[in-house]
């Protein structure tokens, strides 16, 4: 009977727990709880997502210096986008992600995020409550018509937010038209929590409101519970972490190697299939090399986590310097930006091996890149501000 009472007074006491968090989580105000930050930027469209601390429909408002109106003190003329997949809007969640697209190259923009609460959903009757209202933040979609323009890069932050503050206050969102985190920003996927604590809200306080941030995925950007949850969060329209675009005379190339060690390495369980994975990008490779759009560019740029043409013996460095090094090669790639050995270094070009400078970004460090028309210099700085190495890329003819 005593064992009975005691089981009795302790659900007793976690559902009074409950109930309080409960009415707790009713009676707080609705709010923006992350972001707003740009994702996925192009010559018409770019990405924005952001958080709520209840479930919510949303949507974006903006426009443009022509339709500017009073936007947004009397309302103005903004145009609204609602996310959509399948004939439904996009509603009762908390995690909130719109495309703009149609937009001009090269153009500024003001946006706003809104969400409203949803107090109550049934099959027949929603019931709403209140509306919460971003900041007004702008953006300047890209243009392949800007002959100069810089981006800078950071890599292995592994969640330690404090350090990556440091960096960024390192740059001015005003001097760079991206960021590119090129992998291991967080140690493992859990709660999303982690990611926000780890890396996107000092992005946001820092730039991400109105410079895209753009991640190559790191390997251990691939561990942890819910690891399959964080594209939800970098979404892409490609739907993979591997792509391209362009920005002035420069094309870009993200790609994803996956894990260090072989696939049926015991710490991966079973669960994994990156050779496969890096074969897919191969043939992705092959074809966007062949592309218009990366014939046309003066500049040919990679940003790949794990460096290839490196003097590792892990599994994944040999696996896409086999698949990939010779699509480099022949492709005539001007330069391969990557991390993940939390050292830096600086492969030469090599005519028997690499034709083209792979530079490995250390720990704690920033690159500033500055795209000119003849030629791309780059600055490597560590923490407290101290150059680490600078060198200039030029064209391949």
């Amino acid at each position: 009977m005593k064992i009975v009472y005691k089981l009795v007074s302790v659900l007793t006491v976690w559902l009074l727990i409950a109930t309080s968090m409960l009415a707790q989580n009713e009676n707080e105000q609705l709010e923006i709880s992350h972001g707003p930050y740009l994702i996925e930027p192009g010559f018409d469209c770019i990405t924005i997502n952001w958080t709520t601390n209840k479930a919510c429909q949303s949507w974006v408002e903006f426009c443009g210096d022509t339709n500017l109106g009073t936007f947004p003190k009397w309302g103005g003329y903004p145009e609204k986008v609602y996310p959509s997949n399948q004939g439904l809007l996009e509603a009762n969640t908390t995690l909130h992600s719109v495309r703009l697209i149609g937009l001009e190259p090269g153009t500024i923009y003001r946006y706003r995020v809104m969400s409203k609460e949803i107090l109550q959903y049934n099959p027949y009757e929603v019931i709403y409550g209140d509306t919460a209202a971003g900041e007004i933040f702008e953006f300047e979609t890209l243009s392949n018509a800007v002959s100069e323009f810089s981006f800078a890069a950071i890599s292995d932050i592994h969640e330690r937010s404090k350090e990556l503050d440091k960096l960024l206050s390192m740059t001015s969102p005003d001097s760079i038209a991206m960021m590119f985190y090129v992998g291991d920003m967080l140690n493992w996927i859990g709660d999303e929590e982690r990611i926000f604590n780890g890396m996107v809200d000092v992005s946001v306080d820092r730039f991400a409101t109105t410079k895209p941030m753009i991640l190559a995925r790191g390997n251990h950007e691939t561990r942890g519970p819910e690891a399959r949850k964080l594209f939800s969060y970098f979404p892409h329209s490609s739907g993979q972490y591997y792509f391209a675009f362009t920005q002035g005379e420069v094309r870009f190339i993200i790609l994803d190697p996956g894990e260090d060690k072989t696939d049926d390495h015991p710490v991966y369980a079973g669960l994994v299939d990156f050779d496969n994975y890096r074969t897919e990008q191969e043939k992705w490779l092959e074809k966007e090399v062949k592309s218009e759009a990366f014939l046309k560019a003066k500049y040919k740029l990679v940003m790949c986590h794990i460096p290839p043409f490196s003097k590792s013996t892990a599994h994944g460095a040999t696996d896409i310097t086999k698949k990939w090094g010779g699509i480099f090669n022949s492709a005539k790639i001007d330069l391969i930006i990557s991390g993940h050995h939390h050292r830096y270094s600086l492969i030469d070009s090599d005519a028997n091996k690499n034709n083209m400078p792979v530079v490995i970004l250390g720990q704690d460090m920033l690159l500033n890149a500055d795209v000119k028309a003849n030629a791309i210099n780059i600055q490597v700085n560590d923490i407290e501000g101290n150059e680490v190495d600078a060198i200039t890329v030029k064209s391949k003819p």
